[in-house]
């Protein structure tokens, strides 16, 4: 990629970043922008930008408890991107760990407002390629407050829910619905204004709350969660489903813009956004040939309309191939679905993704 090209990626999403609604205060709960933050994150991966796209959180955290501390939950007018890093240099060490739901790493660090106030900046790399990254509104103050998960829908096999705590905090945990409770990591960088706080759970667990306690073991403050919560979990669906073979089906729904939903076994695994308006396009206006998705040995995706057969081709010169159907809802696209016995991460061993036409000729080619 070109550095022309990549300075163009990082100056569109930054701008989408910035017309992106402001959640008001007191939300009680977390909502995802459906389709603005979702094509950002997929031209993202596409595009292969590393630190690209700039994720500006709708997150309002609303405090909770009577403990002498309390979570903090204010929106902060002043908006901070990936652009603004330089001018905003890290306070501080970075911390660096595992993110279980992408298995990439996941980096953590403190900036500064020009206000004073003390920010959690964010980058996370995406498991198919590019990162997102971006420094919270709300600023990281009092006993303890929750920035954040890398929560998502559909839902990864785990989640880590993060944030930042200050001094006198020895512990968090996380206690569910049913009250079961888990005890998480509180790590302080070199140099840090605040430690930085994880807690690592499957994603079928329903977090009510984190506690947090000094060395004694006494609570000093409360913060309550709220579960992500997408309009594709409870979208009626708007044609007839489609089986594909290996457990997979496919349907298209209004989310209110028709998304197509892949599911496994009947639950959901994969998503396309398929309107009408800038399908299979990039920021640029270009269109791509292919959008992958892999989960559980399942490759599957839609692919441009003269495509008739997807092959996988790994590094070491195995292949598998699926063959690509018409969709049976006029979108547009070929869908197609496939099996593979490899172990471990595809893309960190890495393929090429290419697509052929009716008599066999190679018209499109895509390097992972």
């Amino acid at each position: 990629m070109t550095d022309d090209l990549e300075t163009y990626l990082r100056s569109t999403l930054g701008h989408a970043s910035e017309r992106a609604p402001l959640a008001p205060a007191g939300l009680p709960g977390r909502i995802v922008a459906r389709s603005r933050r979702r094509r950002m994150r997929l031209h993202a991966m596409l595009a292969g930008v590393a630190a690209a796209a700039v994720a500006v959180p709708l997150a309002v955290i609303q405090p909770a408890g009577t403990g002498p501390g309390v979570g903090t939950g204010t929106m902060d007018p002043a908006r901070y991107g990936e652009r603004d890093l330089q001018k905003r240099p890290p306070v501080g060490e970075r911390l660096v760990i595992d993110n279980p739901s992408e298995g990439r790493p996941i980096e953590f660090w403190f900036t500064r407002a020009e206000s004073g106030s003390v920010h959690l900046c964010v980058r996370t790399q995406i498991r198919e390629g590019g990162s997102r990254s971006f420094c919270g509104n709300d600023p990281a103050a009092g006993s303890a407050s929750l920035k954040g998960s890398t929560e998502s829908w559909p839902p990864r096999d785990s989640v880590l829910y993060y944030g930042a705590s200050g001094e006198g905090v020895s512990a968090v945990t996380a206690v569910t619905a049913q009250g079961v409770r888990t005890q998480g990591t509180i790590r302080r960088p070199a140099g840090a204004p605040q430690s930085i706080w994880t807690v690592t759970l499957p994603s079928t667990a329903k977090v009510s709350s984190f506690e947090f306690a000094d060395a004694g073991g006494a609570v000093r403050a409360s913060v309550e969660n709220r579960r992500l919560t997408v309009p594709e979990a409870t979208a009626a669906p708007a044609g007839k489903e489609r089986r594909l073979g290996g457990g997979l089906t496919a349907n298209v729904y209004r989310t209110p813009d028709r998304t197509l939903i892949w599911k496994l076994d009947g639950k959901p695994v994969g998503t396309h956004l398929v309107r009408e308006k800038g399908l299979m396009t990039d920021l640029g206006g270009h269109t791509y040939p292919v959008e992958l998705r892999e989960r559980d040995h399942r490759w599957f995706g839609i692919a441009s309309a003269e495509t008739a057969e997807v092959e996988l081709v790994f590094a070491d010169g195995s292949t598998v191939s699926a063959r690509a159907r018409r969709d049976p809802w006029d979108i547009g696209v070929r869908l197609f679905a496939g099996t593979h016995d490899r172990d471990g991460d595809i893309y960190e061993e890495g393929f090429q993704i290419v697509g052929h036409d009716a008599d066999g000729k190679e018209i499109w080619r895509q390097p992972h």
